[in-house]
Formats: structure tokens, C-alpha cells, sequence
């Protein structure tokens, strides 16, 4: 019989590369010590260049972003879910991200009800989904922390402790890459184990403290939205940095890219039942986005209320 090594003797210090079918306990363990790990070969190449058809015409026709976040030189595609379904297939629902964000981001609450406990659990849920291809002369971006946006503020910690910090986290994002991704091409930047650090340090994050992604079409990175991170510079003269980007959140925080308004209902409603739930089309226990009072998954698919009302939130 094999014995599985714990991930803590197997893995050197640098942020890791493993392949897909890599245990899922030694990717939590590289997430909660690193704040990302590189999953290779996680999507076919085939059903990457497919969600590139899909999404081409988006990308091609971009504005120039006013401001410093994007550079001018990237050309985005969002609202995904809506435009395209293998992207959605084979990225937004991956069995290894999926239970990566189950893992992260699942919150579970016992409350008072009575004279009795009861305990409600808040899955997690889409937060945006984006592609991004970064030109020639594309500069980096501001070194940030992705759950910035869910204000979220963190204390000092050396390492993590599942039980003290199963909360910490407020979003998990996912990189795909679309073509070859370098350091020249302006890959992605991270500072390894800044996931650890507290919102009141009082020096900036520095790009000399990051590594630089380095992926081939249909390699991953996973990464914790409290790590520091930024798009990196594209020095080339003549080559386009693509990568699908994929966040979810905790069930009862707002979405940065609101799935309702994003992808229309008709689009919504050709996805399976698994896909329409991830994408909101659920309840946030206890009660978090009902629709009179009742799951909003019948609003989408009224065939499933049957007969009745409503239940106990």
C-alpha cells in the first residue's frame, strides 16, 4: 500500500507546481501556507482555445480602461458565465476549484432558535469572471489585495490555524492561462505568504518581494484574494498575455460582478442546476437572497416549487 507523504515533509519552500490530479489536502495545505500554488494542466488546451473563440470578439472590441488598475494596453472580457459556456464548464465549475472555494469560503454559523441551537451554512458563490489580455507596453498594476473589495481587514498572523482563521478568507481566485504566460509578457506578480500579513503594516507591498507566474495554456493559478498580487509589465513588442480570471465568494457578501443583471435569464436557465446555484441562483442560509420569500432557484426554474410554501429560514 502507498503511503501518501504529509504535504508539509513533500514540499520545498517556493510557492509549488503541481499537477492536476495532485491531492486536494496538499493543495489546501500550499494555499493556507503560501496564499497560491500552480496546478498544471488543470484545463485541456482545446477547451481553452475554445472559450477564446467564444469570448474573441468581447476582448477585441474593449475601450481602453480609464485609470490606473488596467493599463490601457488590456482589452477584457467579462460577464463570462453569459458568454461562454466552456469557460463556464471547464473552469467556473472545475471539480478542484470548486472544492477548493467550498473549502475556503463555506461559512458555517450556529445561532439561538428558540430554545434550541440551529446551525445555518452559507455556501460560496460567484464574485466575478473575467478574461484579460494584456498588450505590448502594458504596465503592471498596483501591487493589491483582490478582497479589498469586501473591505475586508486582517490581523498579523505567522501561519495559518484552520480553526482561528476558518473565516479569514472572504474570496478565491483562479488564473487560467489563455497562451504562453511569462514574466517578459507581463505574468501575473505575487508576493508569496503576504496572505499572512495584517492590514496595518505600514509599508507598502514591494514588486521586489514578488515572483512572477509562468504557465502554459491550460495551467492554473490559484491564489487567496488576501495575497498581494498585480498584472505584471508586458516588455515584448508583439505578444498578448491571456488569462481567464475566476473569483467566488462567501454566499452572503456582495458580488463584484453582479451574475443577475451580467447574464441574462434565458442564458442562465441552458446551464444545469449545479451551475445556476454557484451563479446565485440559490439561498445563503438563513435567508440571504430570497425572492418572496422563497429559493430564487424558482424563479429561475419555477417546474421545481411544486406544491407549498415557503420554510423556516
Amino acid at each position: 500500500m502507498a503511503i501518501h507523504t504529509l504535504p508539509s515533509k513533500a514540499y520545498g519552500p517556493e510557492v509549488q507546481r503541481v499537477p492536476a490530479d495532485a491531492p486536494l489536502d496538499d493543495i489546501l495545505y500550499l494555499l493556507k501556507r503560501d496564499g497560491g500554488v500552480f496546478v498544471e494542466k488543470l484545463v485541456a488546451r482545446a477547451d481553452v482555445a475554445r472559450a477564446y473563440e467564444e469570448v474573441r470578439e468581447r476582448l477585441d472590441g474593449d475601450e481602453a480602461w480609464e485609470g490606473e488598475f488596467f493599463p490601457k494596453e488590456t482589452q477584457r472580457a467579462p460577464s463570462l458565465v453569459a458568454r461562454s459556456p466552456t469557460y463556464t464548464r471547464t473552469q467556473l465549475m472545475h471539480p478542484l476549484y470548486q472544492a477548493v472555494v467550498a473549502h475556503f469560503l463555506t461559512t458555517r454559523s450556529v445561532f439561538w432558535w428558540g430554545d434550541h441551537k440551529k446551525e445555518s451554512v452559507s455556501k460560496p458563490y460567484v464574485h466575478s469572471a473575467v478574461a484579460m489580455r494584456i498588450g505590448p507596453g502594458g504596465k503592471a498594476q498596483p501591487l493589491h489585495r483582490d478582497d479589498y473589495i469586501a473591505h475586508n481587514q486582517h490581523a498579523e498572523i505567522a501561519e495559518w490555524d484552520d480553526e482561528r482563521d476558518r473565516n479569514r478568507e472572504s474570496a478565491v481566485g483562479m488564473f487560467v492561462a489563455g497562451s504562453e504566460v511569462t514574466r517578459e509578457n507581463g505574468g501575473t506578480m505575487f508576493i508569496p505568504r503576504s496572505h499572512l500579513w495584517g492590514t496595518d503594516r505600514t509599508t507598502p507591498p514591494s514588486p521586489t518581494d514578488c515572483i512572477h507566474a509562468r504557465m502554459s495554456p491550460g495551467d492554473a493559478f490559484i491564489m487567496l484574494a488576501s495575497a498581494f498580487h498585480g498584472g505584471g509589465h508586458n516588455r515584448t513588442p508583439d505578444e498578448q498575455r491571456l488569462v481567464f480570471a475566476t473569483f467566488a465568494t462567501r454566499g452572503y457578501l456582495r458580488q463584484e460582478e453582479n451574475q443577475f443583471l451580467a447574464v441574462p435569464m434565458d442564458v442562465a436557465r441552458g446551464y444545469d442546476r449545479a451551475t445556476q446555484e454557484f451563479m446565485g441562483y440559490s439561498m445563503s442560509e438563513p435567508a440571504c437572497g430570497n425572492v418572496e420569500e422563497l429559493d430564487p432557484i424558482f424563479v429561475l426554474r419555477p417546474e421545481l416549487k411544486g406544491v407549498g410554501g415557503g420554510r423556516d429560514f
